[in-house]
């Protein structure tokens, strides 16, 4: 009884179906995995909480990351699009007393300064749940974005809490390490880094 052989050409052809096969069910075991569901309370608390959307990008001169929106949304890549106003970009978390303590005046500068000034926050190593539910309960309605691992803050010790003060082009022209005393101070800041008297 003789056995066929299969030259190197069959060979070939025989691992090539076999890979497509391998890459078709690869494919199809992907598409069959479910999606994780956002968490309820996640949702429920992103709702109560009504911040403002999430910027594109703050500038050149931040780190270079792709960060979750607090709020909800697109995440944001921060150094892809500049802010294109005056902003303020102010490193916080729920577990620093003085950022907790420089909120009303945020709130505050916030209100008067309307579209002329931006206010971003950067939560950084702290749980969504936390800062969700101490913006809701603090009138903290600027929009924040998630830096769990706190490159941003390593890249601008000291703090938190510490501001930047980004011109429209992203450009950081001052920061501010440490609490504001008051809101006085904010607006004089703003005025004399920024040239936004408001």
């Amino acid at each position: 009884m003789t056995t066929a052989r299969l030259s190197r050409g069959q060979w070939a052809g025989l691992a090539g179906v076999v890979l497509l096969l391998m890459a078709a069910f690869a494919v199809r075991a992907a598409e069959s995995e479910p999606t994780a569901a956002p968490d309820p309370r996640l949702v429920e608390l992103r709702e109560a909480a009504d911040l403002g959307p999430c910027p594109e990008g703050l500038g050149p001169e931040l780190p270079d990351l792709v960060l979750p929106c607090l709020g909800g949304g697109p995440d944001v890549a921060l150094t892809s699009r500049e802010p294109g106003r005056p902003t303020l970009v102010n490193v916080w978390a729920t577990w620093c007393p003085p950022c907790v303590e420089e909120v009303p005046d945020l709130a505050d500068f916030a209100a008067r300064a309307g579209d002329r000034v931006g206010l971003v926050g950067v939560l950084t190593q702290d749980s969504q749940t936390s800062a969700l539910e101490f913006a809701r309960q603090f009138g903290m309605r600027w929009p924040s974005v998630v830096d769990d691992q706190g490159e941003v803050f390593r890249a601008f010790r000291p703090g938190p809490p510490v501001t930047l003060f980004l011109d429209a082009t992203g450009r950081v022209v001052h920061k501010r390490s440490g609490k504001f005393d008051d809101v006085a101070e904010i607006e004089r800041l703003v005025e004399q880094h920024l040239g936004v008297a408001l």
